[in-house]
């Protein structure tokens, strides 16, 4: 058994958890990672919080 890490964004909506990650975000930062997200919806508030795209429409800001 191989064990891997990669790099996801979790979502700080309200007893959310929606995570989402790179195929490749083993050899991806954190901040790349939000970038490339931007485009499939993804937030980032202030302090570094992540914000799904449902939490988002919802209005949980």
């Amino acid at each position: 058994m191989t064990a891997v890490r990669y790099v996801a964004l979790r979502c700080n909506g309200p007893e959310c958890g929606a995570e989402i990650h790179h195929p490749y975000s083993d050899c991806i930062t954190v901040s790349k990672l939000r970038r490339i997200r931007r485009v499939d919806g993804w937030r980032q508030r202030p302090a570094g919080r992540d914000i799904c795209p449902d939490c988002w429409k919802a209005g949980h800001r």
